[in-house]
């Protein structure tokens, strides 16, 4: 029995995220759902029956009322409500301007993923919305986010409009898909927004070939196969547990934003280094979602107990004095075989807690392993224990994990050496806003 795949493709309308699912689905043998499509069923059976589309008290007399059917056609799952299919009028500008308004009110919503969820009986889905990664399926593996500028999104649907002989100015497209997305964004219930751990995607000036092999090169490096032979999971878990309690007790220590670290498929985690508990508290950190790698200087492994110890938690030994051919090789190697590695951009602890710039090698490094990298501020840990304190203060001790900077955004950096120092240059730039946001008090809990 072949692999069951939910795979989740969010983003706002115009995306292109309709086209890639269709394509992704008929190309990975999934069931194409257009979780749009039922908010719009909602929406039509509202308008036939005369109900007022922004009065969240007439929605649940019409939905309990109604009966729906759900079949696979061509591929596809499509329904009838009442025994009537809606068909191309779910397109219609009536339905379009009001499912907003619709999809807002919680009683839609919770009916409306419900059935979502139930369709997982089927098989694998390729299933595209605005909150199936974040609300209908949040522990898939597969989550992406399409996303594209409000002119050229307007510039797709006016062309389609156009197509079907609607008159609509390219103007009012774009005001439409505006207003579209403001009400999605800031809605109380299951907005729209990036889910934690989702691939974004920017379509802009892409093909539908092109953004369709970038989601499945993506979905093939999750599923590569991982063999962790440098690391003892059991040594691992454990180390990471203690490092974990005595952080706890010792430093109030927080985890925020650790469902951004992807469970499967190469990862780099790219941390500040102001202090000796940065290591330990990013492992702690992420032990949860997964095993990583991380490099030290190989003077510490001179030692036979300390080498031993390091080798069995997977450290991969560093020579920082000279460019470390083998040290790099390994890493890339980790990363193409669906590993996580930690890296440290700055090379070495700051001196006085700021961050500082990244190391050449970084860049190298990411661009060779072609794999995704969550930015992590740590903060505190300088107060902790930095190079002066003298020894471990009781000082609080918090790790902030942020969104996944994705391997075509650092593709579009460029390639060769010009890029490398582009590709530490953005990837300081996200741990420096992770600090200002956390510091401004928009990171919490």
């Amino acid at each position: 029995m072949s692999k069951q795949r939910i795979i989740a493709i969010d983003g706002p309308a115009a995306s292109g995220k309709s086209t890639v699912a269709r394509e992704v689905a008929k190309r990975m043998n999934c069931i194409y759902v257009d979780s749009g499509a039922f908010y719009r069923g909602v929406t039509w059976k509202m308008i036939q029956e005369g109900t007022n589309t922004k009065n969240s008290v007439l929605v649940l007399p019409v939905l309990l009322k109604s009966k729906w059917n759900f079949k696979i056609c061509n591929g596809a799952v499509v329904f009838t409500i009442d025994g009537v299919e809606p068909g191309e009028a779910l397109r219609g500008k009536e339905v379009r301007e009001a499912v907003s308004d619709v999809a807002a009110m919680p009683a839609v919503r919770t009916y409306v993923v419900n059935r979502l969820r139930k369709l997982k009986k089927l098989g694998s889905l390729a299933m595209e919305g605005r909150d199936i990664g974040s609300v209908v399926f949040p522990k898939t593996p597969y989550k992406f986010y399409l996303d594209a500028s409000p002119e050229e999104r307007a510039k797709r649907r006016h062309a389609e409009l156009v197509a079907k002989g609607e008159t609509e100015k390219a103007q009012e497209v774009l005001e439409s898909l505006q207003r579209r997305d403001q009400k999605d964004s800031s809605r109380a219930t299951a907005p729209l927004k990036i889910a934690d751990g989702a691939y974004v995607i920017d379509t802009s000036g892409h093909g539908v070939e092109e953004v369709t092999r970038i989601l499945m090169d993506r979905i093939v490096d999750l599923e590569k196969p991982r063999t962790d032979k440098m690391i003892n999971p059991v040594w691992y878990r454990m180390t990471c547990a203690v490092f974990g309690a005595c952080l706890k007790v010792l430093n109030q220590y927080k985890v925020l934003g650790i469902t951004n670290v992807p469970k499967t498929g190469g990862v780099i985690i790219a941390s500040n280094h102001a202090s000796y508990i940065d290591p330990p508290a990013v492992g702690a950190s992420s032990r949860k979602m997964r095993m990583t790698h991380f490099m030290a200087r190989d003077t510490l492994f001179r030692n036979l107990l300390m080498g031993a110890f390091l080798r069995r938690v997977g450290v991969i030994p560093l020579d920082r004095e000279r460019g470390d051919v083998k040290a790099m090789k390994t890493a890339i190697q980790l990363l193409r075989d669906g590993a996580s590695v930690a890296l440290f951009p700055e090379g070495t602890r700051s001196p006085d807690g700021t961050l500082q710039p990244a190391k050449p090698g970084i860049g190298f490094l990411v661009a060779k392993g072609n794999a995704p990298v969550v930015p992590v501020y740590v903060h505190g840990s300088y107060e902790a224990w930095s190079k002066h304190s003298g020894g471990l203060r009781c000082k609080p001790v918090t790790v902030i994990f942020g969104q996944l900077i994705t391997q075509e955004e650092i593709r579009g950096l460029g390639s060769g050496r010009e890029a490398y120092s582009l590709i530490g240059e953005l990837i300081m730039k996200r741990i420096a806003e992770l600090k200002e946001n956390f510091e401004k008090g928009l990171i919490h809990e």
